[in-house]
């Protein structure tokens, strides 16, 4: 059993290498863990109040009528004052707080996740976050 378990992180991405290598990364450093392909699978793993999420990574773009967009305000419905870290194609500001980075890598999010989770409040605002060719993501 995971030391984060109460604190369950959804990793909502449709690229199979990002995903599995952020969901691995994470599961390493302890985390409990769980992902999804899709916004459709994410949005029933978010309802789901027997196994419930405590934190969010989505990207901003996936396939279907549910992208990372509705998800997030979907999160905020029961989480007021969590971010969520998103991967969008620009960096942006969020109304929530939430944490948008322009196509960061595993590595980025990685970072982002943790010092979210472990309360530190200088995470890097999107813009100043420095995703050159070599750190996007496929």
């Amino acid at each position: 059993m995971s030391r984060n378990e109460h604190e369950r992180i959804l990793v909502v991405d449709d690229n199979p290498i990002f995903r599995e290598t952020l969901v691995s990364w994470l599961r390493a450093a302890d985390y409990d863990v769980v992902a999804a392909d899709s916004g459709q699978r994410a949005f029933f793993m978010l309802r789901d109040w027997q196994r419930p999420i405590g934190w969010l990574y989505t990207r901003a773009t996936l396939p279907g009528l549910i992208d990372g967009w509705i998800l997030a305000d979907e999160y905020h419905d029961t989480h007021v004052g969590r971010a969520v870290i998103i991967a969008a194609p620009q960096p942006r500001g969020s109304r929530e707080g939430d944490i948008i980075l322009g196509q960061p890598s595993p590595r980025v999010v990685l970072e982002s996740i943790r010092q979210v989770i472990t309360g530190g409040m200088n995470v890097p605002a999107a813009a100043e976050i420095d995703c050159g060719p070599q750190q996007q993501a496929a």
